[in-house]
């Protein structure tokens, strides 16, 4: 049931969609009646425990074992959901019954589980629009719409933070000018509240529409803390945001972590390469038994399937393209930009070669 929440205060940039009512009662449960606060503490336990019901995510897309989000969901045969990674390890320890029905299960192999991709688009859109939320917050952080003290960060801001990640929400979004919610946080000098998305494996690397990724935005933005400091009065300078000795913490922390998040990006893509090669030698060896098969029934309809150079989908695979679900908002908006763009260099290119043409 749908309830009516009052307008939410004029306190940053916030998503926009016609059909994000559950984005505004989200946030409206998050902030006061008064348009002067920016993510105030909240009262009481109560109040805080409904914030933290709202953007829970529902039920289905919990892992059973892990309690959390799903990530790479599978279905196992007792026909329940589990994160892979998880399930795995489940039927690594030698269990051989499920985790929610307590039944014996025949196939206990990582080859005989099915993505499910029906709740990973569910699983992914609510990691989306939690994203929302928590670039609005960052957003408002770097806007000076909060206090600069770090008791207003813990109460008020540093409680939604934690409780939007904690639920799922996606720490790598891009908001204005391509920042992450890193940048934002960075940007403001609240490397504090950037320490949540760091705990929640925020990317390092990404860098926004300048070119800067997170470590050149804390160099940056701890030189021109530097210069401010100094050309303010000497009682500012006592009591310093963030301290020389705990930026050149924060820094070294990001290069720390850039490399390990480097390693781990080879080694995805490693085991990304390996499973597309393990699932194209099971497509051919499907595709040989079946054409050795005489008593084979796909022999009619649609014919044979010759093989090819790569892999390519089957023509039932095409016919229902349409029922393959898009990319997500954040992406889709992104791969817009970029047709936008190579449609404009595209109608340069052919204008000057048309104007070359007429002039010789």
């Amino acid at each position: 049931m749908t309830t009516m929440n009052p307008p939410l205060p004029s306190v940053g940039p916030h998503p926009s969609n016609n059909n994000d009512d559950d984005d505004e009662r989200s946030l409206s449960s998050s902030t006061s009646t008064s348009t002067s606060t920016f993510c105030p503490p909240f009262p009481t336990e109560e109040a805080l425990d409904a914030y933290l019901a709202t953007i829970a995510p529902p039920r289905e897309l919990i892992c059973p074992i892990t309690q959390e989000l799903l990530n790479d969901p599978v279905v196992a045969e007792d026909g329940h959901t589990y994160e892979r990674k998880s399930l795995v390890t489940w039927f690594g320890m030698g269990r051989n019954r499920s985790p929610v029905t307590n039944s014996l299960l025949e196939n206990t192999s990582a080859e005989g589980l099915v993505t499910n991709l029906a709740v990973g688009g569910m699983a992914a859109a609510h990691r989306e629009r939690l994203g929302k939320d928590l670039l609005w917050i960052c957003q408002g952080v770097k806007d000076r719409r909060c206090g600069r003290r770090r008791a207003c960060n813990e109460n008020g801001v540093g409680v939604r933070v934690e409780g939007l990640l904690d639920a799922g929400a996606d720490p790598n979004g891009r908001g204005s000018g391509g920042n992450t919610p890193l940048h934002l946080l960075i940007q403001s000098g609240s490397i504090h509240l950037a320490t949540h998305l760091l705990n929640h494996e925020a990317s390092v690397t990404l860098t926004n529409d300048a070119g800067m990724d997170c470590i050149a935005t804390a160099e940056e933005t701890f030189s021109r803390q530097q210069e401010d400091q100094r050309a303010s009065s000497s009682r500012d300078q006592e009591h310093p945001l963030v301290t020389a000795s705990e930026w050149n913490d924060f820094v070294q922390d990001l290069k720390r972590r850039e490399s390990i998040e480097k390693v781990r990006m080879e080694a995805r893509d490693r085991a990304r390469s390996q499973a597309n090669d393990e699932h194209r030698e099971r497509q051919r060896t499907l595709a040989a038994n079946a054409r050795s098969n005489p008593t084979n029934d796909n022999q009619h309809g649609l014919g044979q399937l010759e093989e090819g150079v790569g892999y390519f989908p089957s023509l039932a695979a095409l016919q229902f393209q349409s029922s393959i679900p898009g990319p997500s908002p954040s992406v889709a908006e992104y791969e817009n930009k970029e047709k936008e763009r190579l449609h404009r260099i595209i109608w340069w290119i052919s204008f000057v070669v048309f104007v070359y043409l007429l002039v010789c």
